[in-house]
């Protein structure tokens, strides 16, 4: 799953410069708040990832074991529709938690597919 974020400091400057490595944890939660609700994924404490941040962006490949990433991406997000990425960036959890949705096409996809019922017809 693929996740583009931005680093801020509290006053809203980007954080990495040139390019500048920091150390991510990525779980997905039933809440959108930090300390409440269930870690859904993954089962065990999330792996540590290093990732260059340049001029407050990063980008990371989440469950990407192949390309060195350290906790396999196994949720089966058919399980529930109202679920949340939390990122720890070193110490700090940043917050709130952001919603994982799927995009319409997707979505259509998924009723085509014959997990819900299409308002576009019957589907074989």
């Amino acid at each position: 799953m693929g996740h583009q974020g931005r680093l801020s400091n509290a006053s809203g400057d980007l954080l990495g410069g040139g390019g500048t490595t920091y150390y991510f944890k990525f779980s997905i939660w039933n809440n959108p708040t930090v300390g409440s609700g269930t870690r859904l994924w993954p089962v065990g404490t999330p792996g540590t990832t290093t990732v260059t941040v340049r001029q407050g962006v990063f980008n990371v490949n989440i469950g990407d074991t192949a390309n060195g990433y350290p906790d396999a991406l196994t949720y089966d997000f058919n399980q529930n529709n109202a679920v949340y990425l939390q990122i720890k960036v070193s110490s700090q959890t940043l917050s709130p938690r952001q919603r994982i949705a799927s995009n319409a096409l997707a979505q259509l996809a998924a009723r085509v597919s014959g997990v819900g019922v299409s308002s576009f017809g019957t589907t074989t």
